[in-house]
């Protein structure tokens, strides 16, 4: 593993959702800093789509979790009112951290892609493949791309949606700690959704770092790679395999050695 002596690392995700980068991170010599953009909240209230819920889930033959904020949320809400899956339900998730959280709830998860942790790896999956009139039940957040519900509709599924949580701007953070950051040596920002690029360019002192050459932006997938493009990130926009913390970890040891030797950077990692 290569030493990450002298890179900072802005981690941008919920505190809860980054403690195993922010130990790799640390083991391999790097700064960690941990400034959560965003806040993720329960959507629970919504009695329209709790109706909606109710009404589906005994039907529901395929469940989906689009991420592990789906899986927390989703089965919060179904432990409030008393509901189940089905117990021939097969469970998908979009990744391994998603699956893992869907085991510590005691549901065995059916298959999830192991390469790349998106929604078109969550498509090319073959249980997804006949489901011409299959139940198929989607937890997921509010705003999220709509590329699943649309494929399996496609596909001639019966979907059926649960957005059990929505992201908001974190509010009260301390923007001095960017200032500092921004006159570290080697300066490196973690994205792991658009909606936390977009949560961070809310900040005043967000116009430094994204002005800066000299910055790094790790991102986990082209979709974020190109949302931050579009808004003039000045530095290197590198795009790790996935959104795991290994992968986000390798895309840094390249961003390390890029400011170490003049000697070029690839663009995925």
């Amino acid at each position: 593993m290569s030493d990450l002596k002298d890179l900072s690392v802005l981690l941008t995700r919920p505190e809860h959702q980054t403690e195993e980068l922010r130990q790799l991170i640390q083991k391999a010599g790097g700064t960690p800093v941990c400034f959560s953009v965003t806040k993720i909240i329960s959507m629970d209230g919504n009695h329209l789509l709790e109706s909606l819920f109710r009404d589906n889930i005994s039907k529901t033959d395929l469940a989906v979790f689009v991420s592990p904020n789906a899986v927390t949320f989703g089965i919060e809400l179904l432990k409030k009112h008393a509901l189940a899956l089905p117990s021939d339900c097969k469970i998908l998730a979009v990744g391994p951290g998603t699956a893992k959280l869907i085991e510590r709830n005691r549901l065995k998860v059916h298959d999830y892609p192991k390469a790349q942790f998106n929604s078109e790896a969550l498509l090319a999956l073959p249980s997804l493949d006949q489901i011409e009139g299959k139940h198929v039940l989607i937890v997921r957040g509010l705003g999220g791309r709509e590329k699943i519900a649309r494929e399996l509709s496609i596909r001639k599924a019966i979907v059926c949606q649960l957005p059990c949580y929505k992201r908001l701007p974190s509010k009260d953070l301390d923007t001095s700690v960017l200032d500092t950051f921004y006159r570290e040596k080697k300066p490196a920002i973690v994205f792991t959704s658009v909606s936390a690029v977009d949560h961070f360019m809310l900040l005043n002192s967000a116009e430094n770092l994204m002005s800066a050459p000299s910055l790094f932006v790790v991102v986990s997938s082209d979709r974020i790679a190109a949302h931050c493009s579009s808004l003039g990130f000045k530095g290197q926009v590198i795009v790790a395999n996935n959104a795991g913390a290994p992968a986000i970890l390798a895309a840094l040891e390249r961003v390390f050695v890029a400011t170490s030797v003049n000697n070029g950077i690839k663009n995925h990692a």
